[in-house]
């Protein structure tokens, strides 16, 4: 049997939507209008054995925050077999494949949604990061006082103001997906492929300025009315404060109000009575390049130094080995080093990635037996040069 990781053409379009309907219950029709779309912000590839599509996936190059410059990246989605061809190993091929695609385009990481997280973890991925997820009625949200100023609905017109508020209150946190114009009108706003997201509003100050944004819709759960809010992003804690007060309107509409925020948001401190809250993980992300990362990274501008570090990685081989990372006015340089004794911390592939999105503290990571620092000292430039807020990411693939 042949084996062939390629583009899939638009002849093969039919198997991949009913590929699609058999893992993930989508509507057929709804996939095929998705994949016939001009403006659609992926890549398909499959991997056909003597000619059939045997797996497939989607792509979708674009660029993350990292810190003050974006980092090259790409999401997966969509992976799926058809029932009679699994268990043959396609999806651990195809995988393997799409990393080294990525690599070879220039594209450090990769980040996909993962059914289950020890499926993917056997390939290298890691949970990069967490979020809160709220929800309480919306009388909790009654307290806070409207303010001048107004809330105006919003579409694919508002996507540069949408963007600037995005982009300005999320700045700094790793992984926060770099939006273009398509992405934001085919993957966030409500659009005829895949309807998701059905109302968004902008508030604007008495001069004007849009200062935050929400984007909502309302499902049934049971017998509850739920608003589910997908992204509420505010300037500043009077823009926030005006999210909250257009929650407690649609008191006598729905029974629950659903939220979710980064991990280090301390939303509940704003509450007179707290919101339910639990932590749920992010996506999965890889490292498919090390070298390629720890050179386009964001670093803090006062880090300086040199570490080593030890790295194995059983699935993609060129990232095993000792590497050499100095820092200076934000830059890193990264290059391998040919002693294999010369390292102050030594981790596997997955460990590291919580380190780099600064989910998990060096020093903690060490202390949870994620990595082995035989250079205390090493513990300390790691603590510098991965520091900032917490991960977030509210895409998905």
């Amino acid at each position: 049997m042949t084996l062939t990781y390629q583009p899939i053409p638009e002849t093969d379009y039919d198997s991949f939507a009913q590929s699609a309907q058999m893992a993930f219950g989508d509507d057929t029709e709804i996939v095929l209008r998705w994949l016939r779309s001009i403006d659609r912000p992926t890549e398909l590839r499959g991997m056909y054995a003597d000619g059939r599509l045997v797996t497939q996936l989607e792509l979708y190059p674009f660029e993350v925050q990292s810190g003050q410059t974006p980092l090259a990246a790409c999401g997966i989605g969509a992976v799926s077999t058809p029932p009679h061809e699994r268990r043959r190993g396609h999806v651990a091929q195809i995988l393997r494949a799409a990393c080294d695609e990525i690599r070879e385009r220039g594209m450090s990481i990769t980040l996909l949604g993962a059914f289950k997280e020890s499926f993917y973890g056997q390939y290298g991925w890691a949970v990069f990061g967490e979020r809160r997820y709220y929800r309480g009625a919306p009388q909790l949200f009654a307290p806070f006082k409207p303010l001048a100023g107004q809330f105006t609905p919003a579409g694919v017109e508002q996507i540069d103001e949408l963007d600037a508020i995005y982009r300005t209150a999320l700045r700094g946190r790793f992984g926060l997906v770099i939006r273009s114009p398509i992405w934001w009108r085919r993957k966030v706003l409500s659009n005829d492929y895949w309807p998701r997201y059905h109302h968004t509003f902008i508030w604007r100050d008495p001069t004007g300025h849009g200062r935050s944004y929400l984007i909502y819709r309302i499902v049934q759960e049971g017998e509850k009315q739920v608003l589910r809010v997908h992204e509420a992003v505010a300037l500043d804690p009077q823009a926030r404060s005006q999210l909250f007060v257009l929650l407690a309107n649609f008191r006598d509409q729905v029974d629950e109000i659903q939220l979710r925020a980064p991990a280090d948001a301390p939303v509940n401190l704003l509450f007179p009575d707290s919101l339910e809250c639990h932590t749920e993980p992010l996506d999965m992300l890889r490292i498919v390049d090390v070298a390629m990362l720890l050179n386009a990274y964001s670093y803090p501008r006062e880090a300086t130094g040199r570490l080593t570090i030890a790295i194995s990685d059983n699935w993609l081989p060129h990232n095993n080995g000792v590497f050499a990372l100095e820092v200076a006015g934000g830059v890193g340089q990264c290059t391998r080093v040919a002693d294999t004794t010369e390292a102050g911390l030594r981790c596997d592939i997955r460990a590291l990635v919580p380190v780099i999105s600064r989910y998990v503290k060096p020093r903690t990571a060490a202390a949870f037996g994620l990595l082995e620092a035989p250079d205390r000292g090493a513990l300390g430039l790691a603590e510098q040069f991965f520091a900032g807020l917490a991960p977030f990411l509210s895409d998905s693939f």
